[in-house]
């Protein structure tokens, strides 16, 4: 049964219980017809003629008795009683002649009549004795008219005794039908009975059973068992087209799921560069440059955080000489010509290692745009994924059309059984109208009711079987519309997971922004490391007039001093220097070693640029105020 659809196999079931109905009732039908023209021959012909021919008996009696009455006291009145007898009698014939009876029945009514046309013509001749006084009235009435009463009783009772066989063979017949109808209907409901049982288990095993491990699987794959065997997948019927949807709708969603969860490990790994960059930057905000970012990333977020450690590390050892140099410059100030000369070495050092500082920004701002990338492409990728997910709800529609189908032929055969109620109800109907006949008819038309009464107990059964049937269709369309709704109730969860896909989306594009914002911020860092070289080569230019402004440095020394004492960096940053020697005389300032930062980083704003104070054309010492240089220091800082 598995390579015909539903709707046929439910079809072809209920047409052939249809069918073993309708057999059942054209067999009732047709008894009943045999009943009924049993039942009219008893009513039309043997009742008539019994009721007849007792009749004649009794008129027969009654005019021998009028006779007797006439010969002992003649008078008109008693004549006229007899005559009247006779008459009835005649009549009584000719309507026994009526009924058509054939065989010896018709051969001992013809020998009746001539009986009792030849007893009438007797009897004639006895009444006019009798009127006319005759002595030998009473003679004859005891002789020959006798005799011929005695004879014409003999035909009447023959004629009884051949009319009860006849009936009597007519209820036999009848009893013989009953028997038939009994055993064949008897039979036939047991056939019907089986047939139903077996095409009950037939469609339980093919339809409900099937349905019910598809229910099973729907409900294992939502609660995330994605290696669920689909059920039924080489069924040919709607339950294979299912199977086959739902087996479609696990491979996507198995799809989605792997994709789901490495773009969450990917959202993971980023937010997790992210907070640790951030924390980082955090500390670096407030003057930590101790802190590090753990070196626990993957991919390519492994070499971002070892370029920030890098980045921080270069940073601290910065700031360690500049803490290193104030120091110098705070205890040589006595000696300020050969710490001028020192001085000069270490600002070459550190613009060296301002411009490997900006070099490192730059890489490290190429990475963030990359991770700004990668999280637009995410936001593609989930795009599609909310696509796809759209579909899956697609198939899951369509798979509620296909069980609504089946729920539409459900109740087609509902109506069908609503056929063979109805055939049941005439049948009762013509079996109590059997049994009123039946009735009618008396004692001759027990049997027919015991007949009528049977048929209308098989009536009454094919109806509570097409009850029972109609109650098996109802709960299979309950549980189709169970299987609806759970696969609603799937494409409710679809379209959940769609919302949840929009809103990862959203979070990534944030998150791309936040990137790009981040872009933009170590753009600016680097700005400043330029800014921060550009102010310590002019520091090495002005070495040369430093004798001049030696007490302005002591000042401003010990304002850089406080400033650096902001910062936390490691021991290794505080590298002592050697020794300060004392020279005789300032040595100029030596060309930078190093090329420009400008070349290793994009050029900052305007506006920064130009406030960077520029070394004054005049060969005058600059001079550099407490108040000023703190004011300078806090918007690089705040900026960085």
């Amino acid at each position: 049964m598995i390579r015909f659809n539903i709707s046929t196999k439910l079809i072809s079931a209920f047409a052939f219980l249809l069918a073993v109905m309708t057999a059942m009732g054209l067999f009732a039908i047709d008894q009943m017809a045999e009943v009924n023209r049993t039942s009219t021959e008893l009513r039309t012909r043997w009742l008539p003629a019994s009721q007849n021919l007792g009749d004649i008996h009794a008129y027969i009696s009654q005019y021998r008795i009028k006779q007797t009455d006439l010969v002992a006291a003649p008078s008109p009145r008693t004549e006229k009683l007899a005559r009247n007898a006779g008459a009835v009698i005649d009549g009584l014939i000719a309507d026994y002649g009526k009924l058509g009876v054939g065989g010896d029945q018709k051969v001992a009514f013809d020998q009746f009549a001539t009986a009792w046309q030849a007893y009438a013509a007797q009897s004639e001749t006895l009444f006019q004795k009798a009127k006319s006084g005759d002595p030998t009235t009473k003679d004859m009435l005891d002789g020959e008219t006798l005799d011929a009463f005695y004879n014409l009783e003999d035909n009447v009772l023959r004629l009884i005794e051949l009319n009860t066989k006849g009936a009597s063979a007519v209820s036999a017949r009848s009893d013989r039908l009953f028997a038939r109808s009994r055993t064949f209907m008897l039979a036939a409901i047991g056939a019907g009975l089986a047939s139903a049982v077996i095409l009950l288990v037939l469609l339980m095993q093919n339809i409900a059973r099937p349905l019910n491990r598809m229910s099973d699987a729907v409900g294992r794959l939502i609660s995330g068992d994605h290696a669920v065997a689909v059920p039924g997948l080489s069924r040919s019927d709607e339950i294979g087209n299912l199977a086959r949807a739902l087996d479609r709708f696990k491979d996507l969603f198995a799809a989605d799921h792997a994709r789901a969860e490495a773009e969450k490990e990917r959202t993971a790994a980023t937010q997790a560069t992210i907070a640790a960059i951030g924390g980082g930057l955090s500390a670096l905000a407030q003057g930590d440059l101790m802190y590090r970012v753990p070196e626990n990333g993957t991919g390519e977020f492994a070499k971002l955080h070892a370029d920030y450690n890098a980045a921080v590390a270069a940073l601290s050892g910065v700031l360690g000489q500049i803490a290193e140099g104030c120091t110098t410059i705070k205890l040589g100030t006595t000696e300020i010509a050969a710490a001028a000369s020192d001085l000069s070495d270490r600002s070459e050092q550190q613009a060296s290692s301002l411009a490997e500082t900006a070099r490192t920004l730059a890489e490290f701002t190429g990475t963030v745009k990359i991770t700004a990338d990668n999280a637009r492409q995410t936001s593609g990728r989930l795009a599609v994924a909310r696509d796809t997910a759209g579909r899956v709800e697609d198939i899951a529609r369509r798979a509620v059309d296909a069980m609504r189908s089946i729920e539409e032929s459900s109740r087609q055969m509902a109506e069908i059984v609503n056929v063979i109620d109805g055939i049941a109800f005439q049948t009762n109907l013509l079996a109590l109208n059997a049994g009123v006949e039946a009735a009618r008819a008396g004692e001759s038309g027990k049997g027919f009711a015991v007949v009528a009464n049977e048929v209308r107990a098989l009536a009454q059964r094919s109806a509570d079987a097409a009850k029972d049937i109609k109650a098996l269709i109802g709960t299979s369309t309950d549980q189709v519309g169970g299987g609806v709704s759970l696969v609603e109730s799937s494409g409710d969860a679809l379209r959940q997971i769609v919302g949840e896909v929009a809103a990862v989306s959203n979070l990534v594009e944030e998150i791309a922004e936040a990137a790009e914002k981040q872009a933009t911020g170590i753009a600016d860092i680097s700005a400043m490391v330029a800014a921060m070289d550009s102010f310590t080569q002019q520091n090495a230019a002005m070495v040369e007039e430093t004798s001049a402004g030696t007490r302005n440095l002591s000042v401003e020394t010990e304002s850089l001093v406080q400033q650096v004492a902001r910062f936390r960096v490691g021991a290794d940053a505080m590298r002592r220097s050697d020794p300060v020697q004392p020279v005789p005389a300032a040595v100029p300032a030596r060309a930078s070693a190093h090329p420009p930062v400008e070349a290793f980083i994009e050029p900052a704003p305007a506006a920064r640029i130009a406030s960077v104070p520029r070394t004054p054309s005049s060969g005058s010492a600059p001079s550099f105020e407490g108040s000023a240089a703190r004011q300078l220091d806090a918007e690089d800082w705040s900026e960085f």
